[in-house]
C-alpha cells in the first residue's frame, strides 16, 4: 500500500464506472422482475375471484415490500400488515 502513496483514490476511481454500470444493470433487471411479479400476483388474485377493491391494496403492499429503498433502510423490508386497511 505504501508503494502506491497518494494514488489510492485514483486507483479506486478507475473501477467506479464499471461498478456503477454493473449495479445499475442489476437494479434495472431487479425492477423488471419485481414489476412482472406484481402483475402476476394481481392477476392471480383477480382470477381466484377476490374483489378488485381488496386486490389493489394487497398488490400495492406486495410491490412496496420489494422496494430497494425499503430493503436498504430496514434490512428486511416491511411487514405485510403495514398500510393495509382492516376489513
Amino acid at each position: 500500500m505504501s508503494d502506491r502513496g497518494g494514488r489510492l483514490p485514483v486507483v479506486l476511481l478507475e473501477f467506479l464506472p464499471s461498478l456503477a454500470a454493473r449495479f445499475g444493470w442489476d437494479f434495472l433487471r431487479y425492477q423488471a422482475r419485481r414489476k412482472r411479479g406484481v402483475r402476476a400476483f394481481r392477476r392471480e388474485l383477480l382470477r381466484s375471484g377476490m374483489p378488485k377493491d381488496r386486490v389493489e391494496p394487497l398488490a400495492q403492499a406486495y410491490h412496496e415490500i420489494g422496494s430497494v429503498r425499503r430493503l436498504l433502510r430496514t434490512g428486511l423490508g416491511s411487514s405485510l400488515s403495514r398500510g393495509l386497511r382492516k376489513v
